[in-house]
């Protein structure tokens, strides 16, 4: 049985890792910030009828000088999700959290398993990276030019990977672009929110900037497939959804499934933010994993 560390387990993406491999019969360390956060993923966890006896709770704020590291002789794996992600609030005011979260943590963890010989480390990052593009779908080799915070510092947090893959570190870059499901706040459950409580809906930009959405399920699967996989060693893999959907277009579906006209104003955007941001997905089905989620049976469902 092996055991694997995820960091940012109280998060969306790490809470539902948890669950993925648990089931798989590992054992696991699940990183959070804080007691209350620990808690929340404990509480989520029971009432998915998960055991917690395999389960082990690292309480660590990773913005802190002062780490209290678990064994890191026993872990056989890492998936580092602990990451700062809003876009929005990549400000100036914000600089030092975005930099210490995505960069400056993302060394210590990587060295960390580097020189504890942990045999494979899965690095989460995001689409953000590519930033602007004038081909699509975005490919491995496509150019990365960020356009905001949170995608330079996960790009910076890349090449720190790389870096110490160069010095014998078994790692996979995982890039998953927009991510969906059930209990994430994301544009999906806001848009759902406003139209159902008839709240004024703000849209920044005309709506028609799109994302290729792949669920959360379809995420942990395709880690699944990567894990310990030599195949996918220093590689780095896009994982998007295969179909694109404007702002407009899950308004209008939404809409029309809640039979609910929404209220609409559109502003100008504040934050740069990109246009488009869907994937092809031909890597990650040459490593064996196809998505199988759908956005639209997801909005039924919801």
């Amino acid at each position: 049985m092996s055991k694997i560390l995820i960091t940012g387990a109280t998060g969306f993406i790490g809470g539902y890792l948890v669950k993925h491999f648990i089931k798989e019969h590992d054992q696991i360390i699940a990183q959070g910030s804080s007691k209350s956060s620990i808690n929340n993923l404990k509480k989520e966890l029971l009432k998915s009828e998960i055991n917690l006896n395999n389960i082990d709770f690292w309480q660590q704020n990773f913005l802190n000088k002062k780490w209290n590291f678990p064994k890191f002789s026993e872990i056989d794996y890492i998936i580092h999700c602990a990451a700062v992600t809003k876009v929005r609030e990549g400000t100036i005011e914000n600089y030092d959290k975005y930099f210490g979260m995505n960069v400056i943590t993302t060394k210590r963890i990587a060295r960390k398993a580097l020189d504890e010989e942990i045999s494979h480390f899965i690095h989460l990052s995001t689409g953000q990276v590519y930033g602007h593009q004038i081909s699509f779908p975005i490919t491995e080799n496509s150019p990365k030019n960020p356009i905001n915070l949170y995608g330079i510092t996960k790009l910076i947090g890349e090449n720190v990977i790389t870096s110490l893959g160069i010095l014998g570190l078994n790692f996979t870059i995982a890039r998953p672009f927009s991510v969906y499901g059930k209990g994430h706040y994301n544009i999906i459950s806001i848009i759902k929110n406003k139209i159902m409580n008839d709240n004024v809906l703000t849209i920044f930009g005309d709506g028609t900037q799109s994302r290729a959405f792949m669920h959360v399920k379809d995420i942990c699967g395709a880690i699944g497939f990567m894990l310990n996989n030599k195949n996918s060693f220093s590689e780095d893999y896009n994982l998007s959804g295969p179909k694109e959907y404007s702002v407009n277009d899950l308004v209008r579906m939404i809409s029309e499934k809640l039979s609910k006209k929404p209220k609409i104003i559109y502003k100008e955007a504040n934050v740069n933010e990109i246009k488009r941001n869907i994937a092809d997905l031909s890597k990650i089905k040459k490593l064996g994993y196809t998505p199988h989620e759908s956005l639209e049976d997801f909005i039924k469902r919801m």
